[in-house]
């Protein structure tokens, strides 16, 4: 009678881990999926400066993301705001002057970025990567997301002027 005991106290004990390991797993995956389709994002903006791809019958100077809130933000083309050159326009999400390519939702349902996050643009036809409208040797910025429930919990997709994506 006693084994019998033992054997479902160690069974109970051993279900009761696997299933917390199940849980962890599963977060850390949104973390990893969440972090992913961000990334995604960030090529997409790059590749289209790449293509130099038309928008609207003509070609933009670049396109870029733009925090919105902590589960939403936006691909934009950037115009000339009034600049005679693209040198000259301010890369930075002017609303009014930049048009909305599309808006994007955190893919994950518990999943938000941790902080806002400068304006990431990339300019035809490298394309040059501007952060905050940076271009400085060195630049770089951290943006995180994190379990909506424990904002310690996170994954970091770092950008930098010279186009590097990393994911952590």
């Amino acid at each position: 009678m006693v084994e019998l005991l033992i054997a479902f106290f160690i069974i109970g004990t051993l279900s009761t881990v696997i299933l917390l390991n199940y849980r962890s797993g599963q977060e850390q995956a949104s973390l990893t999926r969440a972090a992913a389709a961000f990334e995604t994002s960030m090529r997409k903006a790059q590749n289209l400066a790449v293509a130099s791809s038309e928008f609207e019958g003509s070609i933009p100077c670049g396109y870029g993301l733009h925090y919105l809130d902590d589960r939403n933000y936006s691909l934009y083309v950037g115009q000339r705001g009034g600049a005679a050159r693209c040198e000259f326009s301010n890369r930075n999400y002017q609303s009014g002057l930049d048009s909305l390519y599309e808006s994007v939702k955190v893919i994950e349902p518990k999943v938000v970025f941790k902080n806002s996050f400068p304006d990431i643009f990339f300019e035809p036809p490298d394309p040059a990567t501007y952060i905050d409208n940076s271009r400085a040797v060195g630049v770089s910025t951290l943006i995180e997301v994190c379990l909506e429930s424990n904002l310690s919990v996170c994954r970091g997709i770092t950008i930098d002027t010279a186009g590097r994506i990393i994911i952590q």
